[in-house]
């Protein structure tokens, strides 16, 4: 029989088979023998999810073609990102390093009501391995034999009679695969350290108290973001030694970075307090979270060897969250789960913009010559209270009713000023483009209430169909990539989604078949589109809909089989254009084969998975096309068929092929001569292969 799959995406433990929701899970296994360390790298391993980053890594997220994009940082997110439970959405913290876990859902479609903050398109839930009662632990090292990076990961586990322990850490050295020829590097670089200690205790007979602190200090070195198209020669005629066109050399230098390069530096802390607590038949849950992180990054924004354009950025971002929740057993003729939640976050931000481009680089008479400093400190509060009940209506039939109130208040300053004058001719531009802003006072005050219902009928034990809808808002607020605060204000999105589908357990267990058709409408969608130094923000009316399938067979006892696919048609209800990273079509096929050894006490395991995403428009307007991409990745090993050892060869993007991201030059190609005539890109990483190497104790 296929595995248990047990899910928390409705806060208690349930088979994923059981509940009416779509949800893609990613387990363990998947993520450690493909050493997927990033989301983006995960995204390519669930249709329906797409996540690329920007030149300042910022992460573009959406779910069935439908998210907020990388947006300013003082943006909130409509796809949330939850650790262990705790919402932690904002846009830097994509940059979490995936390591010792149990699963990942992808939980799709409005999650309001019982996930909140800002989950009106959809959720990640990344789940951490938590202490094991006994000694035992494992290692694993992967060493990637073209460009020389290194992966190692690890834990283990340390009862005692003080409660149970678990150190796990994960260390990434990650080489870069363009060459910068005007610095000689290799770029981008990534290293990546985290340390996560997690501790769990029994309180009493019928408590549960788990705590749990992750350390992350992340460096990148350098990006592969370089001209693309340069039809009127602008690129060409600032630098002539400028590298026109994607492929694995780049020109570019800037004089503020290390070692000439982009640079990006992230430390992050991370605590997770969770104390359960049986009161008869009913649990009490207390769920405490903590964090922080602090970025510095520098962005070489004129993409060439000169220093003519130059973004630097700092932000500093803690949050604290805190929820209580009581639960009924489940079993009888209702059930219902009630909580409050409360979140209360300070984000801290800088951005220095230094342009100083030579004649005659200039906007008719006026050079594009000066420097300004734009901060941005924003508080905000909020308040909830939630709860759902599911009735069962005779032995076949569940009514599912879900209601959620939040209060959310959000005091900022906004300002401007500037740092260096080019002249007063260049001071007339800047004053236009940039004007000066004494810091200024900005609130908002919102109120929102998000409801769900959901039909479900057991046609059998094997066989369920649900019919659900669901309302979900994700709260406005304030942009910092406005050129006077004036105009910063952005109100709150709402979103509706109605979802059919069906999940059917085949051949007595042996296989499953899931399918879900499904319709979003978001009146009032934020749309926000790269521009190089920044990002432009558009309100759109827009609506997703189309139909995901699953399927899962354990074909012999040695071979399994799995394949998944979504369709879905996003686009701008008013102009029919399809929205940026929508693509209609993405699958994936995955399989398992264990044999064997003749003669030996060992296994040779064959795996393998064919990732599929149809082409997708990176900006508004159906501009800067990234074509169909197919991903094949394989691995095979020979293993202890006890799981002590195991020895592999992993290949992926084994057919080298490249996505890109791409977007019009900002000061020329982009805005002030025609749309596409120069334009910026990046190429995804090519065909590696490294040696794998897993030790468990």
């Amino acid at each position: 029989m296929l595995e248990e799959v047990l899910v928390t995406a409705q806060k208690r433990t349930e088979n994923v088979q059981d509940i009416p929701i779509s949800i893609s899970v990613v387990d363990a296994a998947l993520i450690d023998n493909f050493t997927i360390r990033t989301t983006t790298d995960l995204a390519d391993s669930v249709p329906g999810l797409v996540i690329q980053h920007t030149p300042q890594n910022l992460a573009q997220v959406t779910v069935r073609g439908l998210g907020t994009g990388s947006a300013s940082e003082s943006l909130d997110q409509s796809v949330g990102l939850f650790i262990d439970g705790i919402w932690t959405g904002r846009i830097r913290e994509f940059q979490a390093s995936l390591f010792d876990l149990e699963r990942v859902e992808v939980i799709k479609g409005s999650q309001n009501t019982l996930l909140g903050k800002n989950t009106s398109l959809g959720a990640l839930s990344i789940v951490s391995v938590r202490p094991g009662d006994e000694l035992a632990g494992y290692l694993q090292a992967d060493y990637e034999t073209e460009f020389g990076s290194v992966y190692t990961t690890g834990a283990v586990d340390l009862p005692s009679a003080l409660g149970n322990y678990r150190l796990a850490f994960n260390y990434v050295d990650e080489a870069g695969y363009v060459d910068n020829r005007a610095t000689g590097n290799e770029v981008p670089e990534r290293e990546q350290s985290t340390l996560r200690i997690g501790a769990s205790f029994v309180l009493g007979n019928d408590g549960d108290l788990y705590a749990s602190y992750q350390y992350d200090d992340l460096r990148i070195r350098g990006d592969t973001f370089q001209p693309d198209v340069d039809q009127l020669g602008f690129m060409l005629g600032m630098d002539p030694g400028a590298d026109i066109g994607l492929d694995r050399d780049k020109h570019a230098f800037t004089s503020y970075g290390s070692k000439g390069e982009a640079d990006d530096e992230q430390t992050t802390h991370r605590a997770t307090l969770h104390y359960e607590q049986g009161l008869g038949d009913m649990t009490f849950t207390s769920l405490s979270g903590w964090s922080d992180y602090d970025n510095h990054r520098l962005t070489d924004t004129d993409f060439l060897s000169v220093d003519y354009l130059t973004s630097i950025f700092a932000s500093d971002y803690e949050q604290f969250t805190q929820e209580f929740r009581l639960a009924s057993p489940t079993g009888k003729r209702f059930d219902y789960l009630l909580g409050v939640y409360y979140h209360d976050s300070t984000l801290e931000y800088a951005n220095i913009t230094d342009s100083a481009f030579p004649p005659p680089y200039t906007l008719g008479p006026l050079p594009i010559d000066a420097a300004s400093l734009k901060t941005y400190d924003q508080d905000t509060r909020v308040l909830a209270g939630f709860g759902q009940l599911r009735l069962y209506l005779g032995s076949d039939w569940q009514l599912g009713v879900g209601l959620r109130y939040t209060d959310e208040e959000k005091d900022a300053v906004w300002g401007r000023e500037r740092l260096r004058s080019g002249g007063f001719l260049a001071d007339i531009l800047a004053d236009l483009l940039a004007p000066e802003v004494p810091p200024s006072d900005l609130s908002r005050s919102e109120h929102n209430l998000d409801g769900s219902l959901s039909l479900q009928y057991d046609v059998s034990n094997e066989l369920m169909g649900y019919l659900s809808w669901a309302n979900g808002s994700k709260s406005g607020g304030f942009t910092n990539d406005v050129a006077v605060p004036e105009e910063a204000e952005f109100d709150t999105e709402e979103a509706e989604t109605t979802e059919l589908g069906l999940k059917w357990q085949l051949a007595g267990g042996s296989g499953l078949l899931n399918a879900a058709v499904f319709n979003t409408d978001i009146d009032d969608f934020q749309v926000v589109s790269f521009i190089g130094t920044g990002f432009l923000t558009s309100t759109v009316p827009a609506r997703s809909r189309g139909l995901e399938l699953e399927t899962r067979w354990i074909v012999t006892p040695d071979l399994v089989l799995g394949a998944s696919a979504t369709y879905s048609d996003a686009e701008e209800t008013d102009t029919g254009q399809r929205l940026p990273y929508a693509p209609q079509w993405s699958a994936s096929v995955d399989g398992s084969w264990v044999l064997p050894v003749p003669g030996n006490q060992l296994q040779w395991r064959l795996e393998g998975a064919i990732n599929y995403r149809d082409e997708q428009y990176q900006q508004l307007g159906e501009t800067s096309l990234d074509g169909a991409l197919t991903l094949v990745n394989l691995r095979l090993s020979v293993a202890d068929p006890g799981g002590g050892w195991e020895l592999a060869l992993v290949g992926r993007n084994l057919l080298d092929e490249s996505s890109s991201f791409g977007f019009g030059f900002p000061y020329f190609g982009g805005q002030l001569v025609p749309a596409g005539t120069t334009t910026i890109g990046s190429l995804s990483r090519p065909r590696t292969l490294a040696l794998q190497g897993r030790y468990r104790f």
